[in-house]
């Protein structure tokens, strides 16, 4: 039996490279989705590519840093029924610290960290009502180090690894899994703007979408609550 089959999930970031391989792995284990992004365009072209007869796609459109848009949106799920949550959307500036300004801060913060507290705690409510449901954070190998040039992405990482870590504590008692996976460098448009890397040693979306959903297909007592996807090889 899949128990994924079925079920609502909410993806943000669904048009970049993790959100779109999450979004087809999904659609694959029967579930119906509402896309979160910013663009109505990318959310039609995306939406055509996944369309099935027995398939629910709706749309969800936000920008993340705008807090009227922000306001909009949460008025828009606050009783929306959703059983996987999956907080995709970032953003990655490359910027020493000495360059970088509050605007930067507030930016990165406000994607990476304050849109999946806002959505964990708006649906975490449903799920836990319900007494099943499933978040994931997508967070990053950045989560655990840091790094130059990258800092505010780092340290963004890292509270989102410590949101995720609370919110598992919280919300396991309610059967309600909360999953931090952290992945290497992905095959991703926001992957190419790192080029102080060799982009073809990167991981593929396609296989940390597959690992993601690998991991909450398991309903039984074991979980893998904190999970880091290395790369084979680093250059």
């Amino acid at each position: 039996m899949n128990i994924l089959d079925g079920k609502t999930a909410l993806i943000t970031g669904a048009t970049g490279g993790i959100g779109t391989a999450l979004a087809k792995k999904l659609v694959d284990n029967g579930c119906d989705l509402i896309l979160a992004c910013r663009s109505d365009t990318k959310y039609a072209d995306l939406a055509n590519r996944l369309k099935r007869d027995d398939t629910k796609i709706e749309k969800l459109i936000c920008d993340f840093q705008n807090d009227h848009s922000v306001s909009q949106m949460i008025s828009e799920i606050k009783d929306t029924n959703v059983d996987i949550l999956i907080n995709a959307a970032g953003l990655f500036p490359i910027k020493t610290i000495l360059n970088s300004t509050l605007d930067d801060y507030g930016a990165c913060f406000d994607v990476n960290v304050k849109i999946p507290f806002i959505l964990s705690s708006i649906l975490g409510k449903g799920m836990c009502n319900r007494q099943w449901g499933r978040i994931v954070n997508i967070g990053s190998s950045s989560s655990y180090n840091g790094s130059p040039e990258t800092g505010l992405y780092c340290a963004s990482k890292h509270a989102l690894l410590g949101l995720s870590r609370s919110l598992y504590q919280e919300f396991k008692s309610h059967n309600v899994r909360v999953y931090s996976v952290s992945p290497g460098s992905v095959q991703t448009n926001m992957g190419k703007t790192d080029t102080r890397q060799d982009f073809t040693t990167f991981i593929t979306p396609e296989e940390v979408a597959e690992y993601i959903c690998f991991i909450m297909s398991f309903d039984g007592e074991g979980i893998s609550e904190e999970t880091r996807i290395n790369r084979m090889v680093i250059r």
